[in-house]
Protein backbone atom coordinates (compact mmCIF):
# COMPACT_ATOMS: atom_id res chain seq x y z
CA UNK A 1 0.00 0.00 0.00
CA UNK A 2 1.68 3.38 -1.15
CA UNK A 3 0.89 5.62 1.69
CA UNK A 4 2.54 8.26 3.84
CA UNK A 5 1.73 7.06 7.01
CA UNK A 6 3.89 3.64 5.62
CA UNK A 7 7.29 3.12 4.77
CA UNK A 8 9.04 0.03 2.66
CA UNK A 9 12.67 -0.86 3.06
CA UNK A 10 15.05 -3.85 2.36
CA UNK A 11 18.73 -4.92 3.17
CA UNK A 12 20.55 -7.87 2.66
CA UNK A 13 23.91 -9.66 4.04
CA UNK A 14 24.26 -11.28 0.85
CA UNK A 15 22.78 -14.48 2.09
CA UNK A 16 19.50 -13.12 4.04
CA UNK A 17 17.67 -10.32 3.07
CA UNK A 18 14.91 -8.54 4.93
CA UNK A 19 11.59 -6.72 3.45
CA UNK A 20 10.42 -4.30 6.12
CA UNK A 21 6.82 -2.72 5.67
CA UNK A 22 5.88 -1.00 8.82
CA UNK A 23 4.07 2.85 10.68
CA UNK A 24 6.50 6.11 10.32
CA UNK A 25 7.62 7.12 13.73
CA UNK A 26 8.02 10.45 14.46
CA UNK A 27 11.65 11.30 15.57
CA UNK A 28 12.69 7.72 15.37
CA UNK A 29 15.98 7.37 12.91
CA UNK A 30 16.16 3.92 10.92
CA UNK A 31 18.99 1.86 10.00
CA UNK A 32 16.86 1.51 7.10
CA UNK A 33 17.27 3.53 3.67
CA UNK A 34 16.07 2.09 0.51
CA UNK A 35 13.14 -0.46 -1.16
CA UNK A 36 16.48 -1.60 -3.34
CA UNK A 37 18.30 -4.21 -0.80
CA UNK A 38 20.85 -2.48 0.28
CA UNK A 39 24.30 -4.35 0.87
CA UNK A 40 25.18 -4.68 4.56
CA UNK A 41 27.82 -6.83 6.72
CA UNK A 42 25.76 -9.65 8.98
CA UNK A 43 26.67 -6.83 12.23
CA UNK A 44 24.07 -3.95 10.35
CA UNK A 45 21.70 -6.78 9.36
CA UNK A 46 21.52 -7.60 13.05
CA UNK A 47 21.22 -4.37 14.11
CA UNK A 48 18.21 -4.08 11.56
CA UNK A 49 16.38 -6.78 12.79
CA UNK A 50 16.83 -6.02 16.47
CA UNK A 51 15.18 -2.53 15.24
CA UNK A 52 12.19 -4.20 13.51
CA UNK A 53 11.81 -6.03 16.87
CA UNK A 54 11.76 -2.84 18.35
CA UNK A 55 9.35 -0.57 16.32
CA UNK A 56 7.17 1.17 18.52
CA UNK A 57 3.94 0.98 15.98
CA UNK A 58 2.62 -1.61 13.78
CA UNK A 59 5.62 -3.36 11.55
CA UNK A 60 6.16 -6.32 9.58
CA UNK A 61 9.60 -7.83 8.54
CA UNK A 62 10.10 -10.65 5.75
CA UNK A 63 13.38 -11.98 5.98
CA UNK A 64 14.05 -14.93 2.78
CA UNK A 65 16.90 -17.15 3.52
CA UNK A 66 18.11 -20.53 1.97
CA UNK A 67 16.02 -23.25 3.04
CA UNK A 68 13.08 -20.77 4.10
CA UNK A 69 10.90 -17.55 4.14
CA UNK A 70 10.11 -15.93 7.90
CA UNK A 71 7.32 -13.19 8.37
CA UNK A 72 6.85 -11.61 11.46
CA UNK A 73 5.07 -9.20 13.12
CA UNK A 74 5.00 -6.34 15.92
CA UNK A 75 2.49 -4.87 18.21
CA UNK A 76 -1.10 -3.25 16.69
CA UNK A 77 -2.82 -5.47 14.44
CA UNK A 78 -3.87 -2.05 12.77
CA UNK A 79 -4.48 -3.97 9.96
CA UNK A 80 -4.91 -7.79 9.58
CA UNK A 81 -2.64 -9.49 7.28
CA UNK A 82 -4.10 -12.93 5.83
CA UNK A 83 -1.57 -15.91 4.82
CA UNK A 84 -2.07 -18.82 2.04
CA UNK A 85 0.31 -21.47 1.59
CA UNK A 86 0.32 -23.63 -1.42
CA UNK A 87 2.73 -25.55 -3.44
CA UNK A 88 6.27 -23.75 -1.87
CA UNK A 89 3.88 -20.32 -2.67
CA UNK A 90 3.12 -17.73 0.05
CA UNK A 91 0.68 -15.86 -0.51
CA UNK A 92 -0.56 -12.36 1.77
CA UNK A 93 -2.86 -9.58 1.64
CA UNK A 94 -4.65 -7.47 4.08
CA UNK A 95 -8.02 -8.03 1.88
CA UNK A 96 -9.28 -11.64 3.38
CA UNK A 97 -10.73 -12.31 -0.42
CA UNK A 98 -7.91 -11.36 -2.56
CA UNK A 99 -6.95 -14.95 -1.85
CA UNK A 100 -10.31 -16.42 -3.58
CA UNK A 101 -8.55 -19.43 -5.33
CA UNK A 102 -7.77 -20.76 -1.36
CA UNK A 103 -11.33 -20.41 -0.08
CA UNK A 104 -14.37 -22.16 -0.53
CA UNK A 105 -17.58 -23.86 1.29
CA UNK A 106 -15.36 -27.02 1.34
CA UNK A 107 -12.53 -25.14 3.37
CA UNK A 108 -14.33 -23.97 6.36
CA UNK A 109 -12.78 -23.70 9.45
CA UNK A 110 -15.55 -25.08 11.91
CA UNK A 111 -14.63 -23.85 15.00
CA UNK A 112 -14.61 -20.37 13.55
CA UNK A 113 -17.85 -21.10 12.11
CA UNK A 114 -19.03 -21.88 15.47
CA UNK A 115 -17.21 -19.06 17.10
CA UNK A 116 -19.20 -16.30 14.17
CA UNK A 117 -22.47 -17.77 14.57
CA UNK A 118 -22.63 -18.04 19.03
CA UNK A 119 -21.30 -14.01 18.38
CA UNK A 120 -18.46 -15.38 20.51
CA UNK A 121 -15.14 -14.39 18.15
CA UNK A 122 -12.05 -14.70 19.19
CA UNK A 123 -8.41 -13.47 17.88
CA UNK A 124 -5.72 -15.68 16.39
CA UNK A 125 -4.30 -17.46 13.66
CA UNK A 126 -7.13 -19.34 12.42
CA UNK A 127 -9.77 -17.67 10.02
CA UNK A 128 -12.82 -18.26 8.66
CA UNK A 129 -11.30 -20.63 6.16
CA UNK A 130 -8.75 -23.43 7.06
CA UNK A 131 -6.83 -22.57 4.20
CA UNK A 132 -6.04 -19.10 5.30
CA UNK A 133 -4.33 -17.83 8.53
CA UNK A 134 -4.36 -14.65 10.02
CA UNK A 135 -1.11 -12.96 11.07
CA UNK A 136 -2.38 -11.83 14.49
CA UNK A 137 -0.03 -9.52 16.39
CA UNK A 138 3.38 -10.43 17.66
CA UNK A 139 3.48 -13.60 16.14
CA UNK A 140 5.87 -15.56 13.37
CA UNK A 141 5.06 -17.50 10.12
CA UNK A 142 8.00 -19.97 9.13
CA UNK A 143 7.25 -20.89 5.56
CA UNK A 144 9.55 -23.60 4.52
CA UNK A 145 9.47 -27.28 1.99
CA UNK A 146 7.12 -28.85 4.81
CA UNK A 147 4.77 -26.24 4.77
CA UNK A 148 3.67 -23.06 6.54
CA UNK A 149 4.29 -23.02 10.53
CA UNK A 150 2.79 -20.26 12.56
CA UNK A 151 4.01 -19.51 16.21
CA UNK A 152 2.08 -17.47 18.88
CA UNK A 153 4.26 -14.95 21.22
CA UNK A 154 4.17 -15.03 25.32
CA UNK A 155 1.30 -13.77 26.52
CA UNK A 156 1.31 -9.80 27.06
CA UNK A 157 1.70 -8.76 30.48
CA UNK A 158 -0.94 -7.04 31.90
CA UNK A 159 -1.36 -4.14 35.27
CA UNK A 160 -3.71 -4.83 37.94
CA UNK A 161 -5.85 -1.46 38.82
CA UNK A 162 -4.04 0.65 41.20
CA UNK A 163 -4.73 3.59 43.14
CA UNK A 164 -4.63 7.22 43.05
CA UNK A 165 -2.51 8.96 44.91
CA UNK A 166 -3.23 11.73 47.36
CA UNK A 167 -2.49 14.32 45.61
CA UNK A 168 -4.49 13.34 42.41
CA UNK A 169 -7.87 14.22 41.99
CA UNK A 170 -10.23 14.43 38.90
CA UNK A 171 -8.74 17.52 37.53
CA UNK A 172 -5.20 15.58 37.46
CA UNK A 173 -6.31 12.90 36.26
CA UNK A 174 -7.77 14.10 32.75
CA UNK A 175 -5.14 16.05 32.55
CA UNK A 176 -2.72 13.47 32.76
CA UNK A 177 -5.28 11.83 30.38
CA UNK A 178 -5.22 14.17 27.89
CA UNK A 179 -0.81 14.21 27.86
CA UNK A 180 -0.79 10.56 27.43
CA UNK A 181 -3.73 10.80 24.48
CA UNK A 182 -1.36 13.95 22.79
CA UNK A 183 1.87 11.74 23.39
CA UNK A 184 0.58 8.65 21.58
CA UNK A 185 -0.77 10.50 18.30
CA UNK A 186 2.64 12.34 18.31
CA UNK A 187 4.04 9.13 17.90
CA UNK A 188 3.40 9.29 13.94
CA UNK A 189 4.46 12.37 11.92
CA UNK A 190 0.96 13.47 11.22
CA UNK A 191 -0.12 15.98 8.16
CA UNK A 192 -3.21 17.60 9.88
CA UNK A 193 -4.59 19.04 6.66
CA UNK A 194 -4.96 15.43 5.57
CA UNK A 195 -6.70 13.49 8.55
CA UNK A 196 -9.54 12.73 9.62
CA UNK A 197 -10.99 11.82 12.90
CA UNK A 198 -13.80 9.69 13.68
CA UNK A 199 -16.83 11.60 15.45
CA UNK A 200 -19.58 9.77 15.96
CA UNK A 201 -20.91 10.82 18.85
CA UNK A 202 -19.41 8.37 21.29
CA UNK A 203 -17.35 8.79 24.52
CA UNK A 204 -14.38 6.81 22.74
CA UNK A 205 -14.18 8.85 19.48
CA UNK A 206 -15.13 12.20 20.55
CA UNK A 207 -12.34 12.26 22.93
CA UNK A 208 -9.20 11.49 20.67
CA UNK A 209 -11.11 13.57 17.96
CA UNK A 210 -11.39 16.80 20.74
CA UNK A 211 -7.50 16.01 21.37
CA UNK A 212 -6.58 16.14 17.81
CA UNK A 213 -8.80 19.44 17.09
CA UNK A 214 -6.98 21.08 19.98
CA UNK A 215 -3.77 20.09 18.86
CA UNK A 216 -3.95 21.19 15.78
CA UNK A 217 -6.95 23.66 15.34
CA UNK A 218 -8.97 24.21 12.74
CA UNK A 219 -7.64 21.63 10.48
CA UNK A 220 -8.78 18.33 11.64
CA UNK A 221 -11.59 16.99 9.54
CA UNK A 222 -14.68 15.52 11.39
CA UNK A 223 -16.35 12.50 10.47
CA UNK A 224 -19.37 9.99 10.63
CA UNK A 225 -21.84 7.71 9.86
CA UNK A 226 -25.51 9.14 11.04
CA UNK A 227 -27.46 6.79 12.40
CA UNK A 228 -30.61 8.60 11.86
CA UNK A 229 -34.10 7.27 13.85
CA UNK A 230 -35.02 7.90 17.50
CA UNK A 231 -31.63 9.27 18.64
CA UNK A 232 -30.52 10.56 15.14
CA UNK A 233 -31.45 14.60 15.99
CA UNK A 234 -29.27 13.95 19.23
CA UNK A 235 -26.78 12.61 17.43
CA UNK A 236 -26.19 15.32 15.54
CA UNK A 237 -26.96 17.82 17.88
CA UNK A 238 -23.86 16.58 20.17
CA UNK A 239 -22.20 16.60 16.92
CA UNK A 240 -22.31 19.92 16.42
CA UNK A 241 -22.19 21.37 19.92
CA UNK A 242 -18.49 19.21 19.98
CA UNK A 243 -17.61 20.77 16.62
CA UNK A 244 -18.27 24.34 17.56
CA UNK A 245 -16.84 24.21 20.66
CA UNK A 246 -13.40 22.69 19.69
CA UNK A 247 -12.51 23.89 16.17
CA UNK A 248 -12.57 21.41 13.57
CA UNK A 249 -12.01 22.00 9.61
CA UNK A 250 -15.56 21.20 7.61
CA UNK A 251 -17.43 17.69 8.29
CA UNK A 252 -17.65 15.46 6.49
CA UNK A 253 -21.03 13.20 7.11
CA UNK A 254 -22.83 10.29 5.50
CA UNK A 255 -26.30 9.35 6.16
CA UNK A 256 -26.53 5.54 7.04
CA UNK A 257 -30.36 5.23 6.02
CA UNK A 258 -29.59 6.24 2.44
CA UNK A 259 -26.98 3.14 2.19
CA UNK A 260 -29.17 -0.10 3.47
CA UNK A 261 -27.18 -2.74 4.28
CA UNK A 262 -27.73 -5.72 2.07
CA UNK A 263 -29.66 -4.07 -0.21
CA UNK A 264 -29.79 -5.31 -4.23
CA UNK A 265 -27.37 -2.37 -5.35
CA UNK A 266 -25.08 -2.09 -2.31
CA UNK A 267 -21.29 -3.73 -2.53
CA UNK A 268 -22.25 -6.71 -0.48
CA UNK A 269 -24.47 -8.01 -2.94
CA UNK A 270 -23.61 -6.33 -6.27
CA UNK A 271 -19.41 -7.04 -5.78
CA UNK A 272 -20.24 -9.82 -3.03
CA UNK A 273 -16.80 -11.51 -4.31
CA UNK A 274 -14.79 -8.88 -3.11
CA UNK A 275 -16.48 -8.60 0.28
CA UNK A 276 -15.71 -10.65 2.98
CA UNK A 277 -18.09 -12.00 5.75
CA UNK A 278 -16.45 -10.20 8.32
CA UNK A 279 -16.27 -6.79 6.68
CA UNK A 280 -17.90 -4.08 8.47
CA UNK A 281 -21.44 -4.47 8.51
CA UNK A 282 -22.79 -1.05 7.19
CA UNK A 283 -20.25 -1.67 4.76
CA UNK A 284 -22.29 0.59 1.84
CA UNK A 285 -22.28 3.51 4.44
CA UNK A 286 -18.59 2.71 5.29
CA UNK A 287 -17.71 3.06 1.84
CA UNK A 288 -19.77 6.03 1.11
CA UNK A 289 -17.94 7.83 3.85
CA UNK A 290 -14.47 6.57 3.02
CA UNK A 291 -14.86 7.64 -0.62
CA UNK A 292 -15.98 11.09 0.85
CA UNK A 293 -12.84 11.53 2.63
CA UNK A 294 -10.71 10.96 -0.39
CA UNK A 295 -12.65 13.47 -2.44
CA UNK A 296 -11.20 16.00 0.28
CA UNK A 297 -8.24 14.59 -0.05
CA UNK A 298 -7.71 13.16 3.38
CA UNK A 299 -5.65 9.69 3.85
CA UNK A 300 -5.52 9.17 7.49
CA UNK A 301 -8.41 8.65 10.22
CA UNK A 302 -7.65 8.33 13.90
CA UNK A 303 -10.59 6.08 15.57
CA UNK A 304 -11.68 5.00 18.54
CA UNK A 305 -11.50 1.45 18.65
CA UNK A 306 -10.74 -0.37 22.02
CA UNK A 307 -11.54 2.14 24.13
CA UNK A 308 -14.15 -0.07 25.60
CA UNK A 309 -11.78 -2.21 26.96
CA UNK A 310 -9.78 0.29 28.28
CA UNK A 311 -12.11 2.43 29.97
CA UNK A 312 -14.53 0.03 30.97
CA UNK A 313 -14.52 -1.91 34.69
CA UNK A 314 -13.48 -5.55 33.48
CA UNK A 315 -14.78 -8.74 35.10
CA UNK A 316 -13.24 -9.78 38.56
CA UNK A 317 -11.39 -12.98 38.41
CA UNK A 318 -12.79 -15.74 40.35
CA UNK A 319 -16.20 -15.87 38.52
CA UNK A 320 -16.76 -18.38 35.59
CA UNK A 321 -15.28 -16.73 32.69
CA UNK A 322 -18.44 -16.15 29.79
CA UNK A 323 -19.29 -19.00 27.67
CA UNK A 324 -20.97 -19.32 23.78
CA UNK A 325 -24.56 -20.33 23.67
CA UNK A 326 -25.86 -21.38 20.79
CA UNK A 327 -28.75 -19.53 19.05
CA UNK A 328 -32.18 -21.89 18.39
CA UNK A 329 -31.27 -22.34 14.50
CA UNK A 330 -27.47 -23.63 15.12
CA UNK A 331 -26.98 -27.24 14.20
CA UNK A 332 -25.41 -30.27 16.09
CA UNK A 333 -22.25 -29.01 14.67
CA UNK A 334 -21.98 -25.94 16.28
CA UNK A 335 -23.13 -27.31 19.97
CA UNK A 336 -20.53 -29.91 19.53
CA UNK A 337 -17.80 -27.54 19.14
CA UNK A 338 -19.06 -25.44 22.10
CA UNK A 339 -16.58 -26.76 24.34
CA UNK A 340 -13.60 -25.50 21.96
CA UNK A 341 -13.94 -21.95 22.10
CA UNK A 342 -10.83 -21.31 23.27
CA UNK A 343 -9.23 -23.68 21.28
CA UNK A 344 -6.04 -22.55 19.80
CA UNK A 345 -6.43 -18.70 20.37
CA UNK A 346 -3.57 -16.10 20.91
CA UNK A 347 -2.26 -15.85 24.52
CA UNK A 348 -2.85 -12.61 26.12
CA UNK A 349 -2.54 -9.60 23.56
CA UNK A 350 -1.29 -6.03 23.87
CA UNK A 351 -4.10 -4.41 22.72
CA UNK A 352 -7.63 -5.62 23.92
CA UNK A 353 -8.69 -8.40 21.67
CA UNK A 354 -11.97 -6.95 20.88
CA UNK A 355 -10.39 -3.93 19.72
CA UNK A 356 -8.31 -6.10 16.88
CA UNK A 357 -11.37 -7.86 16.11
CA UNK A 358 -13.03 -4.82 15.56
CA UNK A 359 -9.81 -3.61 13.28
CA UNK A 360 -10.12 -6.56 11.28
CA UNK A 361 -13.96 -5.78 10.86
CA UNK A 362 -13.17 -2.09 9.74
CA UNK A 363 -9.67 -1.30 8.87
CA UNK A 364 -9.67 -3.55 5.24
CA UNK A 365 -12.16 -1.29 3.95
CA UNK A 366 -9.97 1.92 4.51
CA UNK A 367 -7.40 0.26 3.38
CA UNK A 368 -9.55 -0.32 -0.42
CA UNK A 369 -10.02 3.42 -0.63
CA UNK A 370 -6.47 4.32 0.78
CA UNK A 371 -6.86 5.13 4.03
CA UNK A 372 -5.24 3.74 6.83
CA UNK A 373 -6.51 4.01 10.48
CA UNK A 374 -4.61 5.50 13.66
CA UNK A 375 -6.34 3.64 16.41
CA UNK A 376 -4.60 5.86 19.64
CA UNK A 377 -6.61 3.17 22.43
CA UNK A 378 -4.57 -0.08 21.39
CA UNK A 379 -1.13 1.99 21.37
CA UNK A 380 0.33 0.08 24.45
CA UNK A 381 1.22 3.13 26.61
CA UNK A 382 -2.94 4.05 26.52
CA UNK A 383 -3.23 -0.28 27.48
CA UNK A 384 -1.46 0.02 30.28
CA UNK A 385 -3.09 3.49 32.05
CA UNK A 386 -6.46 1.77 31.12
CA UNK A 387 -5.52 -1.28 32.90
CA UNK A 388 -4.06 0.62 36.24
CA UNK A 389 -7.18 2.92 35.73
CA UNK A 390 -9.04 2.53 39.24
CA UNK A 391 -12.00 0.82 38.91
CA UNK A 392 -13.99 3.83 39.71
CA UNK A 393 -12.96 6.09 36.83
CA UNK A 394 -13.63 2.96 34.48
CA UNK A 395 -17.15 1.92 35.27
CA UNK A 396 -19.38 3.19 32.12
CA UNK A 397 -16.33 5.01 30.94
CA UNK A 398 -16.15 7.38 33.84
CA UNK A 399 -13.03 9.76 32.55
CA UNK A 400 -13.79 9.81 29.31
CA UNK A 401 -17.55 11.18 30.30
CA UNK A 402 -15.47 13.78 32.97
CA UNK A 403 -13.30 14.69 30.37
CA UNK A 404 -15.65 16.20 28.25
CA UNK A 405 -17.38 17.97 31.02
CA UNK A 406 -13.94 19.24 31.86
CA UNK A 407 -13.92 20.53 28.46
CA UNK A 408 -17.05 22.50 29.00
CA UNK A 409 -19.59 20.51 27.19
CA UNK A 410 -22.80 20.78 27.63
CA UNK A 411 -24.78 17.90 29.23
CA UNK A 412 -26.21 16.44 26.68
CA UNK A 413 -23.17 15.85 25.20
CA UNK A 414 -21.30 14.85 28.19
CA UNK A 415 -24.51 12.19 29.22
CA UNK A 416 -26.89 11.68 26.29
CA UNK A 417 -30.60 10.34 27.42
CA UNK A 418 -30.65 8.19 24.42
CA UNK A 419 -28.09 5.23 23.11
CA UNK A 420 -26.75 5.99 19.91
CA UNK A 421 -26.49 2.87 17.18
CA UNK A 422 -27.48 1.16 14.51
CA UNK A 423 -29.71 -0.97 15.35
CA UNK A 424 -32.55 0.09 14.09
CA UNK A 425 -31.17 0.34 11.04
CA UNK A 426 -30.31 -3.16 10.81
CA UNK A 427 -33.55 -4.54 11.71
CA UNK A 428 -34.89 -2.81 8.49
CA UNK A 429 -31.96 -4.72 6.74
CA UNK A 430 -32.71 -8.02 8.02
CA UNK A 431 -35.99 -7.56 7.31
CA UNK A 432 -36.15 -6.39 4.34
CA UNK A 433 -33.31 -7.78 2.55
CA UNK A 434 -32.29 -10.95 4.59
CA UNK A 435 -35.16 -12.70 4.88
CA UNK A 436 -35.77 -12.66 0.82
CA UNK A 437 -32.73 -14.10 0.32
CA UNK A 438 -32.71 -16.65 2.99
CA UNK A 439 -35.96 -17.77 1.66
CA UNK A 440 -34.86 -17.90 -1.55
CA UNK A 441 -32.05 -20.22 -0.54
CA UNK A 442 -34.19 -21.89 1.29
CA UNK A 443 -32.59 -25.32 2.52
CA UNK A 444 -29.54 -24.82 0.04
CA UNK A 445 -27.61 -22.92 2.41
CA UNK A 446 -24.06 -24.12 2.55
CA UNK A 447 -24.46 -23.54 6.63
CA UNK A 448 -27.41 -25.91 6.63
CA UNK A 449 -25.58 -28.67 4.22
CA UNK A 450 -22.33 -28.90 6.45
CA UNK A 451 -24.85 -29.23 9.72
CA UNK A 452 -23.94 -25.85 11.14
CA UNK A 453 -27.69 -24.24 10.81
CA UNK A 454 -31.48 -26.55 11.83
CA UNK A 455 -33.06 -25.97 8.33
CA UNK A 456 -36.46 -25.89 10.54
CA UNK A 457 -35.71 -23.62 13.36
CA UNK A 458 -33.67 -21.47 10.46
CA UNK A 459 -36.95 -21.19 8.08
CA UNK A 460 -38.94 -20.55 11.71
CA UNK A 461 -37.15 -17.31 12.17
CA UNK A 462 -37.14 -16.12 9.02
CA UNK A 463 -40.65 -16.22 9.02
CA UNK A 464 -40.74 -14.58 11.92
CA UNK A 465 -38.24 -11.57 11.30
CA UNK A 466 -39.92 -10.80 7.72
CA UNK A 467 -43.25 -9.77 9.63
CA UNK A 468 -41.72 -6.29 10.26
CA UNK A 469 -38.71 -4.59 11.20
CA UNK A 470 -39.42 -4.98 14.93
CA UNK A 471 -40.25 -8.52 14.91
CA UNK A 472 -36.35 -8.62 13.30
CA UNK A 473 -34.65 -7.45 16.45
CA UNK A 474 -34.11 -10.03 18.40
CA UNK A 475 -32.67 -12.04 15.35
CA UNK A 476 -30.75 -9.38 13.43
CA UNK A 477 -27.32 -10.30 14.64
CA UNK A 478 -27.64 -13.57 13.48
CA UNK A 479 -29.57 -13.62 10.37
CA UNK A 480 -27.12 -11.15 8.96
CA UNK A 481 -24.29 -12.89 9.71
CA UNK A 482 -25.76 -15.99 8.11
CA UNK A 483 -26.70 -14.08 4.88
CA UNK A 484 -23.07 -12.38 4.86
CA UNK A 485 -21.29 -15.58 4.96
CA UNK A 486 -23.89 -17.69 2.35
CA UNK A 487 -23.26 -14.10 -0.10
CA UNK A 488 -19.27 -14.87 -0.07
CA UNK A 489 -19.27 -18.80 -0.44
CA UNK A 490 -21.97 -18.53 -3.55
CA UNK A 491 -19.32 -15.81 -5.16
CA UNK A 492 -16.46 -18.26 -4.47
Amino acid sequence: MDHPALEARAVTDGTRTLLVVREKAAGRPSLLRSLCPARVDGAVYGRVLEECRQWPLQALWIESGPHRLCLSTGLGGVCPLYLAYDGGHLRGSWQLMDLHDRLGAGRLDEREVMRLLTGFPRYGHDTLFSTVKRLSERSTAYAHTAGLRLVYPAAAEHTQPSELAGHVGEAELVGAFEALTDHVFAKRPLNPGRMAAQLSGGMDSTNLAISLALTHPGAITPCAMLIGGDAGAQQEARRRAVIEQTGFAADVTVRAANHPVLSPGGLRRSQAQAVSPLDEPHLEAADALAQALRTRDIHTVAAGFGGDEVARARRTGGGPARAPVAPSWCGERVRDLLGEVDTGISPATVAPETALIALEVATPLMARRGLWTVAPFTDPDMVRFGHRLPTVWKRDKYLLHRRLAARGLPEDVVNPVLRENFGHLMNVAVHRHATGLLRGWGTGLHLVEQGFLDPAVLAETVERAALSPADAAPYRTGLYLITAVELALRAL
